[in-house]
């Protein structure tokens, strides 16, 4: 059969070429006498008039390509241009398939409008989103990176491939001479810029959005809300010598940017960019810049070389994403999701809208496109994790590794809890899907409380970081067994691998007889806590420093450079370091080097103390707001309150009283050197050490033998009872100044998921609300709970 082949031409009639004729000439057909399936539509927002809302067009048509850089990709996100799409046709480093995202900055094209189930783009104006992303983080970065990178690229023309300590970028300039608007986000702004090696000063709401700033490297945070003592401030710091300037809100506030930057004499010359607007009048001796967004996609080696870039960047873990809320009702949730952003409901974050809920389109009977799966119906999800974790003030969720057998009470209690690496890897799988954000992995080297077996933690937590796309895993170390080198060298390799992913835990040792039988000193209690100083100092410095040195009583080091360094990026400068423990010595520790102290159970007033205590240490070291404050719970989360309690009372009065009694023992012996509860000294006068109270507070003073059945006080921090009950206690602890919450449970196999469905959702719907950060409120609301009290079964 002789092959056909169709073309169009200029009368827009269809004819055909080869010997379809019995005379050999060719013969015009009319179209009706071809079968054709009907033309695919699409949902797509449209605006007919300013100051109006978008409506729902539901017959739109699927934008058509017009050149080969072109591809037309499927909405899965958006929102003001910041979108996520799935490539389904294209060339170059782009393949179908592959989910991208990138801004939408070509304005006048209709058919690259943000707002429509399909858009077309070009191959260079797009990145391919890393697997330790998710789609709706992804959404929200696009044009902030763009646009922050053109601004100091092009309209400041810094070179990015001058940057040392990370990936180099780009050289537009060398593509490029500068030329003459859109958002410039000023939390990529502010990493681009300390990759630069430049001093950053954000003038914000410090209220709402300084934490976040801090996190993401300015060195010094001005409060917005007093124009002129902000200037003031400004220019006291810089002496008169601030030399860049990017405004990203209006006329008004580039207006006072300007007075900033102004400098004495003729020959100064400071640069101000404006993303929406520059001032009316003025000022001599400054260069007034606006941002040549549209080089982005009409130069095309610009788009490519800007998204490349990125691709390496996040892949490296090297820049964060900005943070996103995420807002229902696919695209016709777009106008009130624009709502909430002018009148100010959500500041200082991304609004992500995701497209999720797909049509099914039937052609001739065939099925064009399946509705894309919610996130609770697609096990390997993320989204419903993402929905979750969407504030940054949010109180985070830990939870105990079980690499150890015997689960995590001490008890003959029936569990559902396995130890073994396969077991792990699916629990690991659940508590990212499900919005745990870490993991706690275990450290023993013989049994201690009944736990037969034991995996070492190091490798047990690279195994998990293998099996996992967004869990962080927190590895154990034990000083002594562990040298310093040894342990920062396996972590930052480890960090390598999992795209910065690692952390660790520093414990100083309980457990006399482990450290005996493998040839170990045994210390007294603050010589323990001394090398576990030295050994957090050291690691900090190895991770850090191109050439550590060190010289101290447990460790020195000459000249020793660590290659490859773990990941780092503003906020997060090394692999995180947790410790914990109540003594004087343990606080001092995260006072003087820790990222998180870690609490057992304890009273309210226990915890207010121990944070209090903590804080001021920091204070003194010079280290102000920079450890934050974790708690060991075990989670018992049923119907009734007092079916939580008879499951609680089964456990301790099955408690395997012998192993229980062991542990006992063992504590009481590491603790005895431990110095007092309170950490305040009596009075030094002429003795080396100061003097101390009487009274003596390990990790486990005050425990009771039913508190020694799960073996960090978990029953103490009260998560026993409803999920609205334990919600309600989370939030005090967050109140209290709780950062992350550590769980255990009794049945892995089922309560990590229930745990995520039932009791995380009651956490983010109260802190939405305002909850969790009045601690007057919260204690007078559910502070009761930490007194002694029955209930009846």
């Amino acid at each position: 059969m002789p092959s056909v082949v169709a073309e169009t031409n200029g009368d827009d009639q269809t004819r055909a070429k080869g010997s379809s004729g019995s005379n050999g000439h060719a013969q015009a057909y009319d179209e009706d006498s071809f079968q054709q399936l009907p033309k695919l539509q699409q949902d797509i927002l449209l605006l007919h008039g300013p100051r109006q809302k978008y409506s729902l067009e539901t017959n739109g048509q699927i934008p058509e390509l017009r050149s080969d850089r072109e591809i037309l990709i499927q909405v899965w996100a958006c929102l003001g241009g910041k979108r996520v799409e799935l490539s389904i046709a294209g060339l170059s480093r782009v393949k179908a398939g592959d989910v991208v995202f990138g801004p939408s900055t070509d304005y006048r094209d209709v058919r690259k409008a943000a707002y429509q189930e399909y858009l077309v783009t070009t191959d260079f104006n797009v990145a391919r989103l890393p697997t330790n992303l998710s789609a709706n983080t992804g959404a929200a970065l696009g044009v902030a990176f763009v646009s922050a990178v053109i601004a100091l690229g092009v309209s400041l023309g810094f070179n990015f491939s001058d940057i040392r300590n990370a990936i180099p970028g780009p050289d537009l300039l060398k593509t490029l001479r500068r030329r003459p608007h859109d958002d410039i986000p000023e939390d990529v702004a502010i990493q681009l810029a300390k990759l630069l090696d430049l001093r950053v000063i954000a003038v914000a709401d410090v209220a709402k959005h300084g934490s976040r700033l801090v996190d993401l490297g300015a060195d010094l945070l001005v409060d917005r809300k007093d124009p002129s003592r902000a200037i003031e401030i400004v220019r006291s710091v810089t002496k008169g010598n601030l030399r860049y300037g990017i405004d990203t809100v209006g006329k008004e506030t580039a207006t006072h940017l300007q007075k900033a930057l102004q400098q004495p004499g003729e020959e100064s010359q400071a640069h101000l960019v404006g993303l929406t607007g520059l001032p009316k009048v003025r000022l001599p001796g400054i260069r007034y810049h606006t941002v040549p967004i549209k080089v982005f996609h009409t130069i095309p080696s610009i788009g490519e070389q800007t998204m490349v870039w990125l691709e390496q960047l996040l892949i490296k873990g090297v820049v964060q994403p900005p943070e996103i809320e995420i807002a229902d009702g696919g695209l016709e949730g777009i106008n009130e999701a624009l709502d909430s952003l002018r009148t100010g409901s959500v500041s200082g974050k991304r609004i992500v809208v995701p497209v999720t809920e797909r049509k099914k389109q039937t052609l001739n009977g065939y099925m064009t496109q399946e509705t894309i799966a919610k996130p609770s119906e697609n096990v390997n999800s993320l989204e419903y994790a993402d929905k979750l974790n969407s504030d940054p003030d949010r109180v985070k969720f830990a939870y105990w590794v079980p690499n150890v057998s015997g689960g995590l009470v001490i008890s003959k209690i029936a569990q559902k809890t396995k130890w073994d690496l396969d077991s792990n890897a699916k629990y690991a799988q659940t508590a990212e899907r499900y919005g745990l954000e870490y993991a706690l992995t275990q450290i023993r080297f013989m049994a201690g409380y009944g736990a037969d077996n034991q995996h070492e933690s190091v490798s047990f937590s690279q195994a998990l970081l293998h099996h996992t796309e967004r869990l962080i895993v927190m590895a154990a170390l034990l000083p002594g067994p562990w040298n310093p080198a040894v342990a920062a060298k396996q972590v930052a390799s480890i960090d390598n691998y999992s795209k910065g992913r690692a952390a660790v835990n520093v414990v100083s040792g309980w457990f006399k007889t482990e450290f005996t039988s493998i040839g170990q000193w045994w210390l007294d209690h603050a010589e323990r806590y001394r090398r576990s100083r030295e050994f957090i100092a050291c690691l900090k410095g190895i991770w850090t420093q191109d050439q550590f040195n060190y010289n101290g009583d447990f460790y020195q080091f000459h000249n020793y450079p660590l290659r490859p360094k773990p990941l780092s990026w503003p906020g997060r400068p090394h692999p995180e370091i947790f410790q914990g423990g109540n003594s004087v010595d343990a606080r001092e520790n995260a006072a003087a080097g820790s990222d998180y102290y870690f609490m057992n159970g304890n009273t309210l007033e226990g915890f207010q103390s121990q944070i209090k205590d903590v804080k001021e240490r920091a204070e003194k070291h010079g280290r102000p707001g920079k450890v934050k404050f974790a708690v060991n719970g075990f989670v018992i989360a049923r119907e009734t309150e007092a079916e939580a309690v008879r499951e609680l009372q089964e456990i301790q009065g099955k408690a395997d009283k012998e192993a229980v009694e062991a542990f006992g023992d063992e504590v009481k012996n590491a603790g005895a050197s431990t110095a007092n509860k309170t950490g305040i000294p009596t009075l030094l006068l002429v003795s080396i050490q100061p003097a101390r109270s009487n009274e003596k507070a390990g990790m486990w003073a005050n425990s009771k033998f039913e508190d020694l059945v799960q073996y960090n006080d978990g029953f103490k921090t009260k998560l026993i009872g409803t999920p609205q009950q334990i919600a309600d206690r989370i939030l005090l602890l967050k109140s209290l100044g709780v950062h992350i919450i550590l769980l255990a449970f009794l049945h892995y196999d089922d309560e990590i998921q229930s745990f995520g469905e039932q009791v995380l959702p009651l956490v983010r719907k109260l802190e939405a609300e305002g909850r969790g950060k009045n601690e007057a409120y919260e204690v007078e609301l559910t502070g009761d709970v930490y007194k002694a009290r029955n209930v009846e079964a």
